[in-house]
């Protein structure tokens, strides 16, 4: 099961990386800050931060980064060795102030961590960094460093090592080599742009509704004979969605009582087996400029509708959470317990419609079916 849950949560599990050591995991201590640090800058909570650094605090609060290490990571840590807790610590609250608040505290008396926060990506014993130089400020020069306009920056969290684990051939967290493959890194259009794009801290993926849909372009027609689905890849520089936890379906289906339909997944589905391990039913994503086609055959007088629903927590709902429960629920004390079974309540609810068409009766002429965007 330590296996089951490190690799979920998409955990890198070497301590060191390349990018210049910058991110060598856990983060040393940053130790006492310099004497000519005035405060708040001696501070480095988020909170600190974000007095002057309003505007990127505010992104970063409702971000999956802010949220990294909440009950789903840290409601099932309480049942795992040092290692193991150390291990997914790394990616999801890698400071190793964090780490030691968590590992010295008795079970379930941390409900939460400040997850990969400013600190996490900008300090490094107290000394500034960032894309930008600037050589006079509160706590000191902000040195310029080329890793933070590179994609590799991301890279120790968001893609396993080539010795990693593999489900038919494929890593079980592949971001930045997807990327690498796609014209997109050969466009030199990095995970900053489509990320962070124009500094932006908010760090957006598949679970906002406006980055979904500038990464699926979809178009729906009215034919003589059926409804034809075309949705596209057109935003995302890697497989879409990249990793096995999201799933987008697509549902169409006639408007008649009892009438034809059919679903189809866009998802890398995986199942686990605790005695047999990872096993890949199937690989449905969409790579970059990669179209999917469905064809709905209706009578001339049938209405259809199409629907896409994006479900970013799936597998977590359907299989992580609920497999941890039954697997160690009985070795977790009960705020620990409380915390996985809110997580799971959380990951089922975190799904919305993205696209909606609705298809009129054949008129005599082909037609594009009106498309209700989900929701900003």
């Amino acid at each position: 099961m330590r296996i089951f849950a490190c690799l979920v949560c998409g955990v890198a599990l070497s301590g060191v990386f390349a990018s210049d050591e910058y991110w060598t995991l856990p983060i040393p201590p940053h130790g006492v800050a310099p004497d000519d640090y005035i405060e708040p800058t001696r501070e480095l909570s988020p909170a600190a931060c974000g007095l002057c650094h309003v505007e990127q605090f505010r992104e970063w609060s409702s971000s999956m980064h802010a949220h990294s290490a909440r009950g789903g990571v840290l409601g099932q840590l309480p049942a795992f060795d040092t290692e193991t807790q150390v291990s997914c610590l790394n990616c999801h609250a890698p400071g190793s102030e964090q780490q030691a608040l968590f590992l010295t505290a008795d079970a379930g008396e941390v409900q939460s961590l400040s997850g990969v926060d400013c600190v996490a990506c900008h300090v490094r014993r107290h000394r500034r960094y960032g894309p930008v130089s600037k050589p006079i400020t509160p706590h000191g020069r902000v040195e310029a460093l080329p890793l933070f306009k590179d994609s590799a920056f991301c890279s120790p969290c968001h893609q396993f090592p080539d010795w990693g684990e593999r489900v038919n051939g494929k890593l079980l967290e592949n971001t930045e080599q997807e990327w690498r493959a796609s014209p997109y890194a050969l466009e030199g259009v990095g995970c900053q742009d489509c990320h962070m794009p124009a500094g932006s801290h908010a760090f957006k993926g598949i679970h906002d509704p406006g980055m979904s849909r500038k990464a699926l372009r979809v178009d729906v027609r009215r034919r003589h004979r059926g409804v034809e689905i075309r949705a596209r890849n057109v935003g995302a520089g890697h497989a879409l969605p990249t990793y096995a936890t999201p799933r987008i379906r697509v549902v169409l289906r006639s408007g008649a009582p009892g009438g034809a339909g059919l679903e189809h997944t866009i998802q890398r589905r995986l199942h686990w087996d605790p005695d047999a391990g990872w096993t890949e039913a199937s690989d449905t994503r969409l790579r970059p400029g990669q179209e999917l086609r469905l064809v709905l055959p209706l009578e001339p007088a049938q209405n259809a509708e199409a629907i896409f629903l994006v479900e970013p927590d799936a597998l977590y709902y359907e299989q992580v959470y609920p497999s941890l429960e039954a697997s160690i629920g009985e070795e977790l004390d009960p705020v620990s317990l409380r915390l996985l079974r809110e997580a799971k309540h959380r990951a089922g609810h975190t799904g919305f419609v993205l696209y909606r068409a609705r298809c009129p009766p054949w008129e005599g002429r082909e037609v594009e079916c009106p498309i209700e965007p989900a929701a900003p």
